[in-house]
């Protein structure tokens, strides 16, 4: 070899070329708050104080997932370890805070993920002191729903679906949310004055986890509490502009963007609380409309006068209903399919204490979804640990866009006691999964319910089999619903075989030291 290629060669061998090293790169999450899930919240009044319930969204935007593992086990709370993976297949761990066990959700939780605060508006858009704030809440991280597919080593299936005390995380481009009715998500706010405030969530508050970014950890989202002195904004505020709706989760809790309305759409109970408020609602037209099809509003006029315009997505004013009834019709005959905005105001700057929105699109033939988990039997998971993924086959006789939404319910129909799983409305039919989180349902046995719509007609279908939601005793390894010897059989079967299941202390190895945990886990029993 000649000097150059002996170079090139020792380059390879060692990494090392004239004392310069090949430098390895650190996939790094970077963990993000989604604002839509901000505008999710209601207030309450529990034990007699006053609490500001809010929803909360946590994505991971970054190159790397986000890799906690539980290490050492102090009493009710174990080390967590982050492991950080590299470019080159490799990986390190660093300390990262710890997880604790919490019984009102019946699993281990990272400590300290979120923070939740009120904060002042100061002149129009700044960001004031802080006037409330609940306590660090710690959440149970895991891959809820997919956030952004097209991020770079976006991982299609999810990685992290358990709640179990050793391995949680977020993979790259899905979120973990946590609704406004699980315990935490609260801010006290007795004695604090109605009017306009910042809504604020930071992620990772005591900076446990390393990640690529730290400057976007902090979303904050503008809310009124009560009626600022005047009437009450409804529960779609803000929605001032076609690009503030457009903006909100289609299909979401409280979001103006409606997206397809199945097959009508009504809506109560909203206002116009002052004389510069104007009411933007956004909608999908699967089809062309014909003479039956309308967006109206219903109100009283001796309240106030209110007007309509309805618009493309372009942000094109195409009609407008300004006449002196208690209602405003716009036709949506021979409107094409698309996205639509109606701009709702009143007229001179007046006011309305309550009026009502109907959107009523044009319907061609039906969807059709078959849903394929649970298949035909019985799966059983465990409540609140474990996550089950839902799978359907979505399709349409025109080619057009749907949306699913899972129920789960003890009969295989919507009878009206079904369970909404709150983060699946408007699912894309063509993504043809969901996960659920089984914190949202009670012990039992469901089946599966979607409903899929293409803007203009909704079907349902149930899966061929039920799911059982239990809570499992520690002891029973083999998830039976009995410990005895037949778990102690499975259990050292997967400890001789190396199973990460059979890592009972969760310090990344299977070693003697997890058959000593798991007999005393198992001697306990229940």
């Amino acid at each position: 070899m000649n000097l150059k290629t002996n170079a090139v060669f020792l380059t390879a061998i060692c990494g090392t070329l004239s004392g310069q090293a090949v430098a390895q790169t650190d996939l790094l999450p970077d963990i993000y708050v989604e604002p839509s899930y901000l505008y999710d919240n209601q207030i309450t009044f529990e034990g007699g104080t006053k609490y500001l319930r809010l929803s909360n969204g946590t994505a991971n935007i970054g190159l790397g997932k986000l890799y906690l593992r539980g290490g050492e086990i102090n009493g009710e709370t174990r080390t967590v370890y982050q492991r950080i993976y590299r470019d080159d297949g490799t990986s390190w761990e660093r300390e990262a805070g710890q997880f604790t066990h919490h019984d009102s959700h019946g699993h281990m939780h990272f400590d300290d993920w979120s923070a939740y605060r009120l904060r002042e508006v100061v002149g129009l858009n700044g960001v004031g002191e802080i006037v409330a704030e609940g306590f660090k809440t710690s959440f149970c991280i895991i891959d809820l729903a997919v956030y952004d597919s097209g991020l770079p080593n976006y991982n299609p299936g999810g990685e992290f679906h358990s709640c179990n005390s050793t391995i949680q995380g977020l993979s790259v481009g899905w979120v973990d949310i946590y609704s406004k009715g699980l315990s935490g998500q609260v801010i006290p706010i007795d004695g604090v004055p109605d009017g306009e405030y910042w809504l604020e969530s930071e992620v990772d508050p005591d900076n446990h986890v390393l990640e690529s970014n730290e400057d976007n950890n902090i979303s904050r989202v503008r809310i009124t509490l009560g009626g600022n002195g005047g009437l009450e904004p409804d529960s779609f505020e803000p929605n001032d502009s076609q690009a503030e709706t457009a903006g909100r989760t289609e299909g979401g809790p409280s979001s103006p963007n409606f997206g397809p309305c199945n097959p009508q759409r009504v809506e109560g109970g909203l206002t116009i609380h002052d004389g510069s408020d104007d009411d933007y609602f956004r909608f999908y037209v699967n089809s062309t409309g014909t003479s039956q099809d309308f967006v109206r509003i219903n109100f009283l006029h001796n309240q106030g006068d209110l007007d309509m315009e309805l618009y493309n997505q372009n942000g094109q004013r195409i009609d407008i209903a300004n006449g002196v009834s208690n209602s405003e019709t716009i036709s949506l005959n021979g409107v094409p399919r698309g996205y639509y905005s109606v701009r709702v105001y009143g007229y001179n700057g007046a006011t309305s204490p309550g009026y009502t929105l109907t959107i009523d699109p044009p319907a061609n033939q039906a969807p059709t979804v078959v849903v394929t988990t649970p298949p035909a039997g019985d799966t059983v998971i465990e409540q609140g640990e474990d996550s089950y993924r839902v799978e359907w086959n979505a399709s349409d006789p025109e080619n057009n866009d749907t949306w699913v939404t899972i129920y789960a319910n003890t009969h295989p129909d919507l009878d009206g006691h079904e369970v909404l799983m709150p983060t699946s409305v408007n699912t894309p039919g063509d993504q043809g999964f969901y996960i659920i989180n089984s914190a949202y349902l009670d012990e039992g046995t469901y089946y599966i319910i979607a409903t899929i719509t293409d803007g203009g007609t909704t079907t349902t279908a149930a899966s061929p089999g039920t799911l059982t939601v239990v809570n499992f005793c520690d002891g029973d390894f083999n998830r039976d619903g009995n410990v005895d010897t037949q778990d102690v059989l499975d259990f050292l079967n997967a400890w001789a075989a190396g199973d990460p299941e059979a890592d009972t202390n969760g310090d990344g190895e299977v070693d003697t030291l997890d058959v000593l945990v798991f007999l005393n886990t198992w001697t306990a029993g229940c």
